[in-house]
């Protein structure tokens, strides 16, 4: 079938291989700069993914039958647009493009049984802010712009960091516990969890995630709360189709927040987590879902698997990344590289990812 991928930097990587793997004929989207997918499809249009009227009717011409991208939330936002226009397998686009905005999203899930709101509210310039609190943008992921604030000078200067263009701010009562998320797909209204995911992160100022560990390790009362609530969140914002990672936290008195609500899949190397701990192809469904073909998600082994990242706060995991490991996947580190002090998401020096009958702790 003929499948177009909005983007082609390395985050459309792995979706683009699988699409070639499984036979499609892939076009692909993007400005030619740094678009490394060209290579791999079968046709490359040199074409801002913001000109996206322009690529609808590209793909009308080409007869595409799915539109899909990965996690990136401009990128899917596009391929929701593209598809719709054309008739084909999609979320509603207004309703989707409301999902960008953090705001908007929890007024969408307020009320949801078992699930607690974290305060938040917008921020404005005299505001009386009540510490310690976290304070971020509105639209925006992998942890960027995000600051942990305890008084008046740092909230001066978070502010300043989260803001750009357009920016919104959004100001939220620190809920100090752990933080964990929910892999799921949908087709057609209906919603499958996939697997729950344990996340650690550096904690103040930026909360830079260091690891991720499959299956999450969650009290069973827990995990029963969440296939409840899950799906009604994905109900309520209305996303039908495709992938979806929640992150969410859990409090002493186990109380489950919603932090983040990414109608996409997990960046960080997710689908290949979910490939090794459950057996299931989450890209391989998410091409599905666009392409009208899905079919019911089919769980086939159990095992751990995880992922740690380098950067200057783990300079003591850089012994695991010289030589390889009995329980390693893949890994992603160039020797000698310089260790950076990580502000975001984007800005770790490599990953190792792991497969075993246990968590693997290696610090």
């Amino acid at each position: 079938m003929k499948l177009a991928i909005i983007g082609a930097s390395t985050g459309q990587l792995p979706l683009t291989l699988k699409a070639k793997e499984l036979g499609h004929t892939v076009i692909s989207f993007a400005w030619e700069n740094g678009a490394v997918c060209k290579e791999y499809v079968d046709k490359f249009y040199p074409i801002s993914i913001l000109e996206k009227d322009k690529i609808v009717e590209v793909c009308r011409q080409e007869g595409v039958q799915g539109v899909v991208s990965n996690a990136s939330d401009l990128t899917s936002e596009i391929a929701t647009y593209v598809a719709s226009k054309l008739g084909l397998n999609a979320n509603d686009y207004e309703k989707f493009q409301a999902l960008r905005d953090k705001a908007r999203v929890r007024e969408l899930t307020n009320g949801i049984p078992n699930l607690c709101q974290v305060p938040n509210y917008l921020y404005k310039e005299g505001l009386k802010v009540d510490f310690p609190c976290i304070v971020k943008p509105t639209v925006g992921s992998a942890k960027k712009g995000v600051s942990f604030v305890n008084n008046e000078k740092e909230l001066k200067e978070a502010v300043s960091y989260a803001t750009g263009d357009d920016t919104v701010i959004m100001i939220e009562k620190f809920v100090g516990t752990r933080e964990f998320s929910v892999e799921s797909i949908s087709y057609k209204g209906k919603h499958y969890i996939i697997q729950m995911t344990d996340k650690e992160n550096d904690g103040a100022p930026h909360f830079v995630e260091l690891s991720h560990h499959q299956p999450a390790d969650l009290k069973e009362s827990i995990k029963s709360k969440l296939r409840q609530i899950v799906p009604e969140i994905l109900t309520r914002v209305g996303l039908t189709n495709g992938a979806s990672h929640i992150e969410m936290k859990i409090d002493d008195n186990d109380n489950i927040y919603m932090i983040e609500m990414n109608p996409r899949g997990g960046g960080d190397q997710f689908s290949t987590l979910i490939w090794e701990s459950v057996g299931y192809d989450y890209l391989k469904g998410m091409i599905d879902v666009a392409l009208g073909t899905f079919e019911e998600p089919k769980l086939s082994h159990k095992s751990y698997s995880g992922i740690y990242f380098l950067c200057k706060q783990r300079e003591n995991r850089l012994k695991y990344f010289l030589e390889k490991q009995p329980w390693e996947v893949r890994r992603s580190y160039v020797p000698g590289t310089e260790l950076t002090y990580a502000v975001d998401n984007y800005t770790r020096n490599g990953y190792i990812i792991y497969k075993a009958d246990k968590k693997i702790v290696i610090d």
